[in-house]
C-alpha cells in the first residue's frame, strides 16, 4: 500500500545557485589579478621608473594593497547582495526581497500565478540551476526567479500547492545523453491506480 504524502509549507526561501556566487567572486579575483599583473608590467617597461627602483617597489605595493583592499570590499558586496536577495514562498504570497541596507520587498499571491516556466542552459543542466518564470494575472507581470539552484525541484513545490498552473519547460538537451521525454513532474499515483 502506497502512503500519499501531504506536504505542509510555512516557507521556503529560494536563493540563486552557490555556482553563480563563486562565479563572481572568481571573476572579480581574475579581473583584479590582470590589473595588478598589468600594472606591474607598466611599471617595469616604463622608462623614467627603470631607473628609480625604492620608488618603483613602493608604488607597486601601495597599488598591489588598494587592489586587494577593493578585492575584499567587492567580495564582501557579491556575498552579502547574494545572501540579502532570495524568494520566500509562502501558501499565500512568493516575496521577492532584495538590497542589503535599503530592503525592497514585493509580493506576488500566490494564487494569482497561473504559469511556470523553467528555462535552463548547458551550463545550467550541468550545475543544476536555472530560471523560473511565473505569470502573475492581477499586475499581468512575470516574476523571474534568475538563475535559481534545482529549479525543477521548486516548479514542483508550486506545482504542488497550486495544482491548477500551466507549466512548460524549456529543456537543454545536452550532447552524449538521450534526450528525455519525461514530463517535469511526477505525479501521484491516483486511489484508483493505488488498488
Amino acid at each position: 500500500m502506497v502512503e500519499n504524502k501531504q506536504i505542509t509549507l510555512t516557507y521556503l526561501n529560494i536563493r540563486q545557485s552557490i555556482s553563480i556566487l563563486i562565479t563572481k567572486l572568481i571573476f572579480i579575483d581574475l579581473i583584479l589579478a590582470v590589473i595588478i599583473i598589468g600594472f606591474y608590467f607598466a611599471l617595469i617597461t616604463g622608462e623614467q621608473l627603470a631607473n628609480n627602483l625604492s620608488l618603483h617597489t613602493s608604488l607597486f605595493l601601495s597599488a598591489f594593497g588598494a587592489l586587494g583592499i577593493i578585492k575584499i570590499f567587492l567580495g564582501c558586496y557579491v556575498v552579502l547582495k547574494w545572501l540579502n536577495e532570495y524568494y520566500e514562498i509562502t501558501p499565500e504570497f512568493i516575496v521577492h526581497k532584495t538590497d542589503i541596507i535599503f530592503k525592497k520587498q514585493v509580493n506576488y499571491r500566490i494564487d494569482l500565478v497561473r504559469s511556470i516556466n523553467v528555462f535552463d542552459t548547458f551550463i545550467g543542466e550541468l550545475l543544476n540551476f536555472g530560471t523560473i518564470t511565473l505569470y502573475d494575472v492581477r499586475l499581468n507581470k512575470y516574476l523571474d526567479m534568475y538563475l535559481i539552484h534545482n529549479p525543477r525541484r521548486y516548479a514542483k513545490v508550486l506545482k504542488e500547492l497550486l495544482p491548477h498552473l500551466e507549466i512548460e519547460e524549456d529543456r537543454v538537451w545536452i550532447p552524449g545523453l538521450k534526450r528525455k521525454e519525461t514530463p517535469i513532474f511526477e505525479s501521484y499515483p491516483s486511489e484508483k491506480e493505488e488498488k
